[in-house]
């Protein structure tokens, strides 16, 4: 059973602590030392605490790291093309590099003709 932080983090914004479910963040966006929360209603909270310490709240199931500056919610990802996945709000974050064979991990892709090949030859 989930508890009540296991869900929800109390994040500032101009008027004090804003409860956040976890399940509403689209995506978090490093800016050198602050973080840019951006949120399924399309609002966008940005903390003055680098990216790398926000993630340190959000479930690993849940979230993934894609790029240096980007943390997605799995959640949200409407499209996946080699190197890019586009989000449910309609912006394309380019994978790097270094996290694209995590991140191709995480998907179960169907339709990819090598893959069935392989399967038969085993």
């Amino acid at each position: 059973m989930k508890t009540y932080e296991d869900v929800h983090v109390f994040i500032m914004d101009n008027f004090g602590y804003r409860r956040i479910s976890m399940y509403d963040v689209l995506y978090l966006k490093a800016a050198s030392n602050y973080c840019d929360i951006y949120l399924a209603d399309k609002s966008r909270i940005t903390v003055s605490v680098p990216m790398c310490e926000v993630a340190e709240y959000f479930p690993a199931a849940l979230f993934i790291r894609i790029h240096r500056s980007f943390i997605v919610n799995l959640g949200y990802i409407s499209r996946y093309a080699g190197n890019m996945v586009r989000m449910i709000d309609g912006r394309d974050i380019n994978i790097g590099r270094e996290y694209q064979s995590v991140v191709k991990s995480k998907f179960v892709l169907i339709g990819l003709r090598k893959r069935i090949r392989e399967g038969k030859q085993m």
